[in-house]
């Protein structure tokens, strides 16, 4: 793997841990793993309701690595000892000084505190380069685990915005959760 595409840089968040940036080679083994993972990712993303194909997939890690050219997303695959095991992100908005994280990760990594270390590596990174003063995450009220893993993390609720997301034929609930820098 590279150590950055489209102009983001690899970041290591430990020995054996590192967020790669995403581009289109990966797209066989970001496959497999949403492949994996679609069924238990569709109680929480409107897109896990959508089947996927390897062209597809391609096709979106393109355009993330164009996002990043463009500076308007830092997208990354979370990597443990070379195998690529979830996914996270942060859009960012340079007018407002902002980002709003997304992420998820192989229900085989789930509970090893795996999430938490690549999550808050990436809030890391946003907040080093400086002209982002929050960061936000919005997930689903119901996924408590994703709740639980920000306030680890030290972001703090700020609200509920009901009936937030579409999933499927219905709308659910969305918790918005912000850290701010220099505010611990």
């Amino acid at each position: 793997m590279t150590g950055t595409a489209a102009g983001v840089s690899r970041v290591e968040v430990r020995p054996g841990l590192v967020l790669e940036p995403q581009h289109p080679d990966l797209a066989p083994g970001y496959f497999a793993l949403v492949e994996r993972n679609l069924a238990r990712l569709a109680r929480w993303e409107p897109w896990a309701l959508e089947r996927q194909s390897l062209a597809g997939i391609r096709a979106f890690l393109a355009w993330q690595a164009q996002a990043a050219v463009s500076r308007t997303q830092l997208p990354f695959v979370i990597v443990t000892d070379g195998e690529q095991v979830g996914s996270c992100s942060a859009r960012l908005d340079a007018a407002d000084g902002a980002a709003e994280i997304g992420y998820w990760v192989d229900a085989a990594v789930e509970g090893t505190g795996l999430a938490a270390e690549s999550i808050g590596a990436l809030v890391d990174h946003v907040f080093a380069r400086g002209d982002v003063f929050r960061v936000q995450a919005r997930t689903a009220v119901h996924n408590a685990r994703s709740r639980a893993l920000l306030e680890r993390l030290g972001f703090a609720l700020e609200g509920v915005q009901r009936s937030g997301q579409r999933l499927g034929d219905r709308r659910i609930d969305m918790a918005v959760y912000a850290k701010i820098r220099n505010a611990d």
